[in-house]
Formats: structure tokens, sequence, C-alpha cells
């Protein structure tokens, strides 16, 4: 039986007074822990197998052992497949014997064969002192974008020792991670962003190097030999970190690909960047490649904003009204209608509003777009008014992006006046999202200028039952998305009808978005929704067709 490593402890210790060791042969499946009296019962088992009673225990919390047994299996794998790591070291959170809790440190000293196969290690868990644990918080935080010239340089000297080689630079981050912070508090986000660095420093050897940039965002640099390769070791790093105790995790990856002789290290990153960027765009893609298409998105985004002011000056965008139709199963009647922005330039080509409005949300133009939408529509009403036409209410989109940065009740309440209409034919739409205090006191306000609030894309992926029982809107649109899946089972339909019979008994109407069939409004109808849009019915259609359709609705009726 080899002991090698095992009789060098007494040479470390000499350095390391204070810790417990442990040590393990894998071959012989030999395992032993130093006796001590800090150590809980739980992680002295019969076999000694340390890192696998931590794995078993349940004196740690759930994340806590999730960490170690991402240490402990990166071991188990690394008897089977070569390991480039000298040691593994993770920190834990333990109660000892005496029921004080502690970060612990944890590491382990790998010995290994002549194919990198691991055959032993010698393992340290030792209570971290003040000094170390301040020390700590000082790299973590040093090592990010406030501070880039820390990972620069070791970016520079990693890629120096190869320059003939390709690097790829991994980028990524937690989707919705804002959301998660107010869900279940700062603390929980913080004590995530932990778990991440940690693991991180579990997987990631001396060839890949890592860091957290900013906020939720880490990075690592590692060689690059295939595109299979990156995506085995993404899809091992993910399955360690999509899950935080109960709390499911969606991470976004972008990769780029560059020439060890490059130096525009900061420039390799960003583009990266871009790369997550439009990974979140879509559910469809985790992980997105930095190629020319990202470039032309750029270009094209570049393109979009050079001539934005142009062709508001121009009136390219125009207003296209979709109709809201009342059904009863026998004949369909607009009752209202949702204004849609469309922009037709100079030769005639209509863009699609997927090109453009991602890039005014981005930019804040979208408040200016808006600003545009809502005096057209006030025109619209006022001439119906003028001209004896029946007027139908009209709702206009409100974006989240500046809502709590522009005083809009104020704005729209001032052209109302100056074109003097009914307020209640001027309704606004706001998309649903996770409220908080903030952005509640905005559409308070809204609601406490006289304005009708729909709730926009309700069931899109924030909806909460109970931010519904002091909401201030008065109409939900049910999501198109939310409205097929839903209709594609029978538990699907019981929900659709449970959330109309809802929204009736507190009060609140309701609107189908995105109906395409008869069956889905017949559906609809008869659990309590008479009012639907959608292709159905009709599409956006331009201010004289919508007026057409009103005439021809008016003349049939008269008959």
């Amino acid at each position: 039986m080899a002991f090698e490593s095992w009789r060098e402890i007494n040479r470390i210790r000499k350095n390391h007074r204070d810790a417990i060791y442990f040590y393990a042969n894998l071959q012989e499946r030999f395992y032993t822990i130093e006796e001590n009296d800090i150590l809980p019962d739980e992680l002295d088992p019969d076999d000694k197998n340390l890192l696998k009673a931590f794995c078993d225990c349940t004196c740690i919390e759930e994340t806590e052992k999730n960490k170690m047994c991402n240490l402990y299996r990166q071991i188990e794998q690394g008897t089977k497949e070569p390991i480039k790591m000298d040691d593994l070291e993770t920190w834990v959170h333990l109660e000892t014997r005496f029921g004080k809790k502690v970060l612990m440190a944890v590491l382990c000293y790998l010995e290994k064969d002549e194919k990198g196969l691991i055959r032993e290690y010698v393992g340290m868990i030792r209570i971290m002192r003040k000094q170390e644990l301040e020390n700590r918080e000082i790299v973590t935080s040093f090592s990010n974008d406030k501070n880039p010239a820390f990972l620069l340089k070791k970016i520079a000297r990693f890629q120096a020792e190869h320059p003939e080689r390709e690097y790829a630079y991994i980028q990524f981050d937690v989707r919705r991670f804002k959301y998660i912070n107010e869900k279940y508090g700062s603390d929980t986000g913080d004590n995530i962003l932990r778990y991440i660095y940690d693991t991180l420093d579990v997987m990631c050897d001396k060839e890949h190097l890592h860091c957290r940039l900013s906020a939720d965002v880490f990075q690592i640099v590692t060689y690059y030999n295939s595109r299979e390769e990156i995506m085995e070791f993404i899809d091992k790093l993910d399955e360690k970190i999509r899950r935080y105790g109960d709390i499911k995790l969606s991470i976004t990856y972008g990769v780029n690909i560059v020439p060890g002789s490059s130096t525009a290290y900061r420039k390799h990153g960003d583009e990266a960047g871009l790369a997550r960027a439009e990974g979140k765009r879509t559910i469809l893609n985790k992980v997105v490649f930095y190629e020319d298409t990202l470039m032309n998105h750029v270009k094209q985004t570049g393109a979009i904003e050079e001539v934005e002011e142009e062709a508001l000056r121009r009136e390219e965008f125009q207003v296209y009204l979709q109709p809201k139709y009342q059904y009863d199963r026998s004949h369909a009647k607009i009752v209202g209608a949702e204004a849609l922005v469309r922009w037709i330039d100079a030769n005639g080509k209509c863009k699609s509003p997927m090109e453009f409005i991602p890039v005014f949300e981005a930019n804040g133009f979208i408040y200016k777009l808006d600003c545009f939408m809502w005096e057209m529509v006030c025109k619209v009403i006022r001439r119906w008014l003028d001209t004896g036409r029946q007027p139908l209410p009209i709702s206009v989109n409100v974006s989240r992006t500046y809502l709590q940065k522009e005083d809009v009740a104020g704005y729209i309440k001032n052209l109302i006046d100056k074109y003097q209409i009914p307020m209640e034919l001027f309704q606004l739409e706001i998309t649903e999202t996770t409220e908080n205090a903030e952005s509640l006191s905005y559409i308070n306000s809204l609601k406490q200028a006289g304005f009708t609030l729909l709730m926009d894309d309700f069931g899109s992926g924030y909806s909460s039952l109970c931010m519904l029982k002091n909401t201030p809107f008065d109409v939900l649109k049910m999501d198109r998305q939310f409205l097929d899946e839903c209709l594609d089972s029978k538990q699907g339909k019981t929900i659709i009808s449970h959330v109309i019979s809802m929204s009736n008994d507190l009060g609140l109407s309701i609107i189908a978005e995105g109906v395409e069939n008869r069956g889905t409004a017949d559906f609809l109808y008869d659990n309590g929704c008479s009012v639907s849009q959608g292709f159905y019915f009709s599409k956006p259609v331009s201010i004289p067709e919508f007026e057409h359709m009103l005439d021809e609705q008016q003349t049939e009726q008269q008959r």
C-alpha cells in the first residue's frame, strides 16, 4: 500500500499547525482522518472517506454540500481522466462540535501518476482566520471589471506562453438575476455569486483563468482546441452551477475564439459579452459563439441609430391599429384597438418592430417614439370626435425602461388636455413584470391620474397571483404564448379557465391576445373571456383601413 503522501503530512504540518488532515489512496480505496475535536460526528464515518461524508451529511446547508460534492466529483473524475490541477480547494460554513458556525477551507493536494490520473490525495481542513477572510474578499473584488488591469495582465501572460494557439473567452451570467435579488433578497443573491465563484475555483485549473467581472457576470479564458471541447466544459460547469438549493438558475454563455497573438484582451471579452447578450434574446440557445453574424447585428444597430432621429422627423413611423373584438360565437364586434408602431422608410420598406424596438429600448430613443405615438393617437381620437364618428378606446404602450425616469402621467395628461379628448378613450398598456415599491409608485401615479391601465403579456414569465390582490391595473391581457402553451393540455385549459374566473372575481376585465382560430375564440368565450384580439379577427391595419372596418360595422348594424 502506497503511503508516500500520508508520510508527508509532518512536513506540511509545519506550515499549518491548526489543520485537520485526511488521506485517501484511491487505488486501494483506503481512507483515514486525523483525530480531532472539531469535526461533528457525521464527518467521521466508519470508512473515513471525509469528502463523501460531506456530500452525505446534514450538518451543512444544501448549497454548501453542493460545493463539496463538486470537489468530490472532480476528484472521482480525475481517477478516470487526466487532470491538470495539482490541488483543489473550496470553502464551507460548518457548525463544529462546540456549536460554533465557522468558515472552513478544504484543500486537497493531489498525487497523480504518469498519465495524469489521480491516485492519492492529502487533504487539509481548517478554520479560516480573519485576515485570510479579508484577503479573500480583497482578491475577489480586485479581480473584476472595476480593476481590469489585474485580470488583463494574467491573460497577457497566459496567451504569451503559446501565442501560436487559439484561445476561448467564455463569458456568462444569470438570467433575470435582478428578479432573484428582489424575490429572495440581496443576501441570497450575494451567496449565489459566491457559490458560482467557489465552483469556478474547483472547476478551473491553471489553463482556465477565471474571474467575476461585475455584478453576476463571470469570465473564463482557456485554450481552444475544438468547439466540442468548449461545449463539453460548459456543460459540466452548467451542471454544477445551475441550481442553488431550491433555486434553479438559468445561465447564458457567450464564447469568442481569438488568436493567441492578439493583445486586444478587453475587446475579446467585450465580444464574448455581445455573444452572451445575443443569447439572452431567446431561451433556445444557452451558448452563443461570437461570429460575423453578431458583428453584422452590431452594424445593423448602428445603422438604425444613425437614422432614427431623421425617421422620426419625417414621420416614417406610423400608427397601426389592431382591433379588439367582443365575441359571442355568432358574431364579433369591434370595441376598441391597440396602437402599434410600423416603420415605413423612404423607400417604402416596412421594418419589423423586432428590428428596431430592442435597439430603441436599449439606447433610450423609445421614449421619443412613444411620445410621438401618444400624440398621433390623440389626433386620431380628436378627428373621430370632430367628424362625428363614434370613437372607440385606443390603448397605447408605455415602456418600463423610462417609467421611473420621466413624468409620463403629466406628459400624457397635457396631451389629453391639449386635444380635449375624454380620458377613458386613451388607455395605457404596461408589460407585466415583478413589482417593487418604486415601480408600483409610478404605476399608481398613472392610476391616480385617471387612466385605464392594462397589464400587457400577463402570464409571460413574471406573473404572481399575489401581486393581483392590490394591483392598480384594470385589465389583464393574457399573453399569446401563455395561451398557446396552456391550450395544449387539459390541465392548461383548466388554468386558463381559472385565470379568467379569478380576474372576474377580482373585478378585473380580461382580454386575450394572439387568438388565431375559432376554436380558441370559442373556448375563451365559453369560459368567460369575451374580448379578444389576434389574426383570427384581424391583423394590425392602417388607420384608414380601421376606419373603413368601423364604417362597414356601423352599416351592418343599421340594417
